[in-house]
């Protein structure tokens, strides 16, 4: 191997190297103390997260904010896409003995509306409830609990940055370290093609009340993003 080639495998490996140390300095690191089923997170996160839910029932509070048809689309820091649901994971976050169980959908992107977002790329987006969980409720979530693995539907989940968090019961939980993005509530910021037609908060997009179709929609939220 010449010289020139043995470098460049050098550097290649060195960059491995330096990516998955700031991979573990990014993360708790500490893998030695998480529970069988947890999922390691930032050190900025005191809220234990585990994968699923074994516990009894359990309620998440709504937060629905009024928001005009107009304003929901104007919403600066939002992906708007359309694509297929290929996962569903249900997550427990533990703050401080209380517990909120949430899911984690993930869509393959078809199409992109808006943001900086590759058709053909898989993204992450927190659901604010869990999905076919026998024995858990949550308010306002009557739309995208309907959501099913292979559904498509066209989503406005906010972006996540490094200021994204909830905080309760004295423990914190940065959204970033489950997913890219999510549901700031279950009632809107999405459409769903069921088998029953197209599933979304009609009294939120009045603009939409004729629609039959993902299709229509489409057409709709184009014109909304003008």
């Amino acid at each position: 191997m010449s010289i020139p080639k043995i470098v460049k495998a050098m550097t290649v490996c060195l960059c491995i190297v330096v990516g998955i140390v700031a991979l573990i300095l990014h993360f708790n690191g500490n893998l030695a103390d998480l529970q069988p089923g947890e999922i390691a997170t930032s050190e900025k996160t005191t809220a234990k997260v585990s994968n699923g839910y074994d516990g009894g029932a359990t309620s998440n509070k709504g937060s629905l904010e009024y928001l005009t048809e107009e304003e929901m689309f104007a919403r600066e820091n939002m992906y708007v896409f359309r694509g297929r649901v290929s996962g569903l994971k249900n997550v427990t976050i533990d703050f401080n003995g209380e517990q909120e169980v949430r899911c984690i959908a993930t869509v393959l992107i078809e199409k992109v509306y808006k943001g900086n977002l590759t058709v053909g790329d898989q993204i992450n987006m927190l659901i604010p409830c869990a999905i076919d969980l026998l024995g858990s409720t949550a308010e306002d979530t009557s739309v995208i609990s309907q959501l099913k693995s292979g559904m498509d539907g066209i989503f406005m989940p906010w972006v996540y940055d490094e200021n994204s968090r909830i905080e309760m019961n004295g423990a914190v939980l940065m959204y970033s370290d489950l997913a890219s993005c999510g549901l700031a509530d279950g009632m809107r910021w999405a459409f769903l093609s069921t088998d029953k037609g197209v599933v979304f908060e009609r009294n939120a997009y009045s603009g939409a009340k004729n629609v039959i179709n993902l299709d229509d929609v489409e057409k709709y939220v184009i014109e909304m993003l003008k």
